[in-house]
């Protein structure tokens, strides 16, 4: 009886993730390529009430791919990685990972990275994310620097390098890389220490909506507020 109460209260829930899976079916079907990237994803992973199944996520990930969603290409390259709903293919899974990078999607930087670091390709993933970063790529330059400051790849990269490749990217207005260039400034990792540097950088990646700056940003000020009341008379 009490499983049945249970199932009862769920009923509601179950129905209405019904319609909405349906809803999206509907839209993934009109050509929506968010809909079908996302109808794909349930289908891949069996997740708000629908049944797993990758081989029919896949024709829907390939058509919102085929749209440029870089999401859908991302999730492409980790099924060929892994063999889901297709044949494994390490370099299908590369192609995929490297045009989802391209289109901007740091998630696909890192699962490339990982992937040729578990084919004990690690000095190839690094030149070919330093060479994205060179070009302007931004999922690569957030990569390289995050990687370098959680030590992962200070035997591939530079301090200096890392640095850079964060500046790259806070230039192109990304406030985690604003953040982490404040860091750089803080600690002189790669760059000088300089605590005025360090506050406006910290400054810029507040005003981008960065969480972590804004909280620290708030320590600072209340810091130097303090500071200031001592010193009166």
């Amino acid at each position: 009886m009490k499983h049945l109460f249970h199932r009862l209260l769920l009923l509601p829930v179950l129905l209405a993730g019904c319609y909405h899976n349906a809803r999206l079916a509907e839209m993934a079907a009109d050509g929506d390529a968010d809909a079908q990237y996302e109808y794909g994803r349930r289908l891949l992973t069996g997740q708000k009430g629908m049944p797993e199944s990758p081989d029919r996520a896949i024709p829907w990930l390939r058509k919102s791919a085929a749209q440029g969603d870089d999401s859908a290409m991302a999730a492409l390259g980790l099924c060929y990685e892994r063999g889901l709903g297709v044949d494994a293919s390490y370099r299908a899974a590369r192609r995929w990972y490297e045009k989802a990078i391209a289109a901007g999607n740091e998630d696909a930087c890192l699962a490339l990275l990982q992937m040729e670091v578990r084919s004990g390709h690690t000095d190839q993933a690094v030149r070919w994310l330093k060479k994205r970063a060179d070009d302007g790529g931004l999922p690569a330059q957030i990569v390289l620097g995050k990687l370098y400051f959680n030590g992962r790849l200070r035997n591939y990269i530079s301090a200096q390098d890392a640095a850079r490749y964060i500046r790259y990217a806070a230039m192109q207005g990304s406030a985690e890389a604003c953040f982490m260039l404040s860091a750089c400034y803080a600690e002189g990792v790669g760059v000088p220490k300089d605590d005025s540097i360090m506050l406006g950088w910290l400054i810029n990646a507040a005003e981008l909506g960065h969480k972590d700056a804004i909280d620290l940003l708030e320590e600072v000020r209340l810091e130097q507020k303090n500071k200031k009341t001592q010193k009166k008379p």
